[in-house]
């Protein structure tokens, strides 16, 4: 007969502690012209102990990860948020800009070991992201990109010169944290007529573009290709050694490499709002009428071959910086109209 039972669903760890944080700041506040312009300038200096992460453990285990006290982690960086106001008038223009830079890196790992993330999975072979010494949180590991070998596969460079390709060749390829975050949003208003405009970037920041893996050169399950892949492959007749492609092929393996790694920087019109509020002072049951249209996500500049840099699909603690399929945020149109009585 069938018998219910329990099974633990995560190994525990008896010897967790709390982390410990100790922070310095430095700031400076000021205003100006009757505070037409404030500006706030902070610098910070945070280092974490006893840094909790979920450390990948071996399949043998019966579970896939444990989370621990893995050692101490600085971050210094500073932010600067400015609001201005342009014109005070019957035109006003109101402007909030903020920008913050933040380095971090890792101090310090029990034993000095590095600790590798999670295995990736198909179609790449191996893990993508490492916490190593001196090194900053989560950065990229793999072998580097050396073009088409003669069959058409993809070949890396033998960095120890030991006449072999693995994992003693593998090396720091990417940073997934950004360097700068800024954004910009300002307010116009004249009269009843109002627009707000909402600008947000990144700059700096590596993206392991996965998708790539799969659409791009992967044949191991039949995967569809995207469009660039046409034309743009190793063939028997051409055999281009700097194709961008491997050849279509079963045994197209591939690993994590710096042939993924992409620049994730971008510049967003993330909102933008214009709005009229009717003139309603005769009527003496309504207190507002506002029409309005709102459009988010309208353009986007970047240099990103996927589809929306604004991504990251594997939300791990160490396993970050990643897009692997996923589907781009929408551009979206709303038209409303707000009634107060």
């Amino acid at each position: 007969a069938n018998t219910p039972g329990y099974i633990p669903s995560n190994v525990g760890n008896p010897d967790l502690k709390w982390e410990k944080t100790t922070q310095w700041d430095i700031g400076i506040d000021f205003g100006i012209w009757e505070d037409a312009l404030n500006i706030n300038i902070d610098y910070y200096w945070k280092i974490t102990s006893d840094l909790l992460a979920s450390v990948p453990l071996p399949s043998s285990t019966g579970y896939s990860s444990v989370l621990k006290n893995i050692g101490s982690i600085q971050n210094k960086g500073l932010e600067v948020n400015v609001m201005a106001s342009i014109f005070r008038r019957e035109f006003k223009w109101d402007i909030a800009a903020q920008a913050s830079a933040n380095r971090n890196t890792i101090l310090e790992l029990v034993g000095g070991a590095d600790i590798i993330g999670s295995s990736f999975g198909h179609p790449f072979e191996g893990p993508l992201n490492i916490m190593r010494e001196g090194e900053p949180y989560g950065a990229f590991y793999g072998l580097i990109y050396d073009g088409l070998n003669d069959q058409g596969y993809f070949k890396y460079k033998d960095l120890n010169n030991d006449g072999l390709v693995n994992p003693q060749d593998r090396v720091i390829i990417g940073d997934p944290n950004a360097k700068l975050l800024y954004s910009f949003n300002n307010n116009f208003s004249f009269k009843g007529l109002a627009m707000n405009i909402f600008f947000e970037g990144i700059q700096g920041r590596d993206i392991f573009w996965a998708t790539a893996g799969t659409h791009l050169g992967s044949m191991l399950n039949g995967h569809n290709q995207l469009a660039d892949f046409h034309g743009n492959y190793w063939t028997t007749e051409n055999p281009n050694p700097n194709a961008k492609y491997q050849r279509i092929s079963t045994k197209a393996y591939t690993d994590v490499s710096t042939k993924f790694v992409e620049d994730g920087s971008y510049l967003k019109l993330k909102s933008l709002t214009l709005s009229y509020n009717l003139p309603v002072s005769k009527i003496s049951w309504v207190e507002q009428i506002q029409i309005y249209t709102t459009g988010s996500n309208l353009f986007s500049i970047n240099n990103y071959p996927g589809l929306d840099p604004d991504v990251n699909t594997r939300g791990n603690q160490i396993f970050r910086g990643v897009d692997q399929n996923a589907y781009p945020i929408a551009k979206t149109v709303t038209v409303g109209c707000k009634i107060i009585f």
